[in-house]
């Protein structure tokens, strides 16, 4: 309990104090939260989780730090909610299902609830939130080294690249849960495993599959794409981004099947996954891997492959 409590705080002061922490060290903030949640049960995991927040809170006060309560408060929530759903031995996709959709309504409990504290409409805090982020990003290229024509040019589409990305702060959002269960998921299996605490068995991750009828709902969104209504393109934007991480993961499957048929060593694995960071665009190939899976089972395809080189 005493580590749990060191280690759950330090996490809280580290989000706190270095507002500029990687996404990716972000998004597994609740895997502490989750791993001791586990090992320790549910009331002494709460009890540390309780006084690791208020610890964390006492350490800001005192050293003149505004602590951003909503956000730790989430990373607490987030990994409470995966022991718990962890705990029910559901399938993989029930699992992201139910944490994913309770985790964006609590996010969107704490949009509506700050809105009506400040008497703003929800729709105008957010444009007004990514305005904010939008100027803040300009701000940081030109201290860079981009060219003036490009930073003019950012500056003049500003109110068109808010309200766009306003339209689809929704799919955004969703998507980041789903990030951040996932995430946080094959971490927590990982180190479950390591440890010897026991973890749902999810089958074999590597042969997981969306959904077949999910490729109509990719469809009527692209369809929308082309009414001539802002709102039917908003929805359709929406419905395409969330259906693409979907695939986007059905990608990832296909590509872990593959290196595990192959036998291809981490370090060219690990390089795989590195060059997806740097090259946004490997995403897109991803995505078409996960949606064209439907019509040709690329699975089936590389063991026939591999079979046929054993003969």
């Amino acid at each position: 309990m005493i580590q749990g409590g060191a280690i759950l705080t330090f996490t809280f002061l580290l989000v706190a104090l270095i507002p500029f922490v990687g996404p990716f060290v972000l998004i597994l903030t609740p895997l502490p939260v989750l791993y001791y949640g586990a090992c320790l049960g549910r009331l002494r995991g709460l009890t540390v989780l309780a006084v690791s927040f208020l610890a964390a809170y006492v350490i800001l006060d005192l050293a003149g730090h505004r602590a951003n309560l909503s956000v730790l408060f989430m990373i607490g929530f987030t990994g409470v909610l995966l022991s718990e759903v962890l705990k029910r031995n559901f399938s993989v996709a029930k699992t992201v299902l139910l944490a994913s959709s309770a985790l964006f309504c609590c996010g969107a409990g704490f949009v509506l609830y700050h809105a009506f504290r400040s008497g703003i409409a929800p729709w105008r805090m957010v444009e007004t939130y990514i305005a904010g982020m939008i100027e803040e990003n300009i701000k940081l290229y030109a201290q860079m080294n981009i060219s003036e024509e490009q930073v003019r040019m950012i500056r003049e589409n500003a109110p068109q690249l808010t309200r766009f990305f306003t339209g689809i702060f929704p799919a955004l959002g969703l998507s980041g849960t789903v990030l951040t269960v996932w995430v946080n998921l094959l971490a927590g299996r990982r180190l479950f495993q390591r440890s010897g605490v026991a973890f749902p068995d999810f089958g074999d991750l590597a042969a997981w599959k969306a959904p077949e009828r999910l490729v109509w709902i990719v469809i009527i969104a692209g369809g929308m794409l082309f009414v001539p209504l802002e709102g039917m393109t908003v929805v359709g934007m929406n419905l395409l981004i969330v259906t693409g991480l979907i695939y986007l993961f059905q990608g990832f499957a296909i590509a872990a099947f593959f290196f595990r048929q192959k036998q291809v060593p981490k370090m060219f694995r690990l390089l795989f996954y590195g060059l997806i960071l740097v090259q946004q665009y490997m995403l897109i190939v991803l995505i078409a891997f996960g949606l064209f899976d439907l019509w040709v089972d690329f699975r089936k395809r590389i063991k026939g492959i591999k079979d046929n080189i054993h003969r």
